[in-house]
């Protein structure tokens, strides 16, 4: 998680599939910009807590799953 002066930033790193993030949350998540790794918004008002959580859930759930299998 990063603020800036453009506002708050959400690195969900370890996700492979760059377009995993925009597909799955981009439509219900609000006013925010979605990249394969990053999800930027200015304000929390801005966005749908619920499936940020979810997002980020998602992400580390992804990643632990990739590191059982190494």
């Amino acid at each position: 998680m990063s603020a800036n002066t453009t506002g708050i930033s959400v690195y969900i790193m370890g996700i492979e599939d760059k377009t995993y993030l925009p597909q799955t949350y981009r439509e219900n998540l609000g006013k925010a910009i979605v990249t394969g790794y990053c999800i930027k918004f200015k304000t929390l008002k801005d966005i749908n807590i619920d499936i940020l959580e979810a997002a980020i859930q998602d992400g580390v759930k992804i990643t632990n799953e990739k590191d059982k299998s190494i």
